[in-house]
């Protein structure tokens, strides 16, 4: 951070965005991570008085189960999965778990071999460019921090489905085709760049169902998610919904607050 009176910096992320900061993360744990296995049930169980978790774990295929014993967990995944991963959840789920509502996202990433033509009067690619009224989100160029302005590019698009209804939303999400999701990314774009599809040599497209939690109105303040963030014997539960809003800076800050509730039970 710059010192008062001192210039900000042009740029305040990294080539790879928050990738740097998970293998910074990494790189300091590696020793104690295990990458190809995944948590698959979570059992709490007392013994004689003193609480612990089994977790119950598979390879990336599925098999060789193996479990763990801990003495805590942390749940840092949306609230919805819970109610299949969390054993009692899954035979008497919270009430609260149903109000955590989630938006559907389509996510395209567009490579192109050169970057569309401006005009004098055009305003320069910038790293995030939202189109003026479009029911997109816009686009980022995903190579703008490496500071070259020409040649091939990569340009991810965002498109939200804000249906009242979730689950409607993402079975419309669901039901469109790559062909479809691609015209509708190239039809918004061309609007501010006609030269977008002869540029464009690769789509790739995402659908996120459970994309980000929604903060609809009664959400934000209700009880819902001080019930969620409450630990369940001894799982604690992190993650960025649990503030209402999907921001990094929110997932770090709720990181941080579970972190020291874990520290705090474990010394006493």
């Amino acid at each position: 951070m710059a010192k008062p009176g001192i210039e900000s910096q042009s740029l305040i992320t990294w080539p790879e965005g928050n990738g740097r900061l998970v293998n910074h993360l990494f790189e300091k744990t590696k020793s104690r991570v295990q990458l190809d296995r995944a948590a698959v049930e979570l059992i709490p169980v007392d013994d004689g008085g003193r609480s612990r978790v089994d977790v119950i774990t598979v390879d990336r295929e599925g098999r060789n189960p193996h479990g763990f014993r801990a003495q805590r967990v942390i749940f840092a995944a949306p609230q919805f999965m819970a109610r299949y991963v969390v054993r009692p959840y899954r035979e008497s789920p919270p009430a609260h778990i149903a109000e955590f509502q989630f938006g559907s996202w389509m996510v395209a990433n567009l490579t192109l071999r050169d970057r569309p033509k401006q005009s004098p009067r055009d305003f320069p690619l910038s790293w995030d460019n939202v189109l003026y009224e479009s029911p997109s989100l816009g686009y980022v160029v995903a190579t703008h921090q490496r500071g070259r302005d020409h040649g091939p590019t990569v340009l991810t698009y965002y498109y939200p489905l804000c249906d009242a209804n979730p689950r409607e939303a993402r079975t419309r999400l669901l039901e469109a085709d790559w062909k479809e999701w691609t015209d509708i990314t190239l039809t918004d774009l061309e609007r501010a760049h006609p030269d977008i599809r002869e540029l464009t040599e690769r789509v790739d497209v995402m659908r996120w169902g459970h994309a980000m939690v929604r903060p609809r109105t009664g959400f934000m303040w209700g009880t819902a998610r001080r019930e969620g963030a409450k630990p369940f014997r001894s799982i604690h539960f992190a993650h960025s919904e649990l503030s209402g809003v999907a921001l990094f800076e929110e997932a770090f800050d709720v990181g941080l607050r579970v972190s020291d509730e874990v520290r705090r039970v474990s010394s006493t």
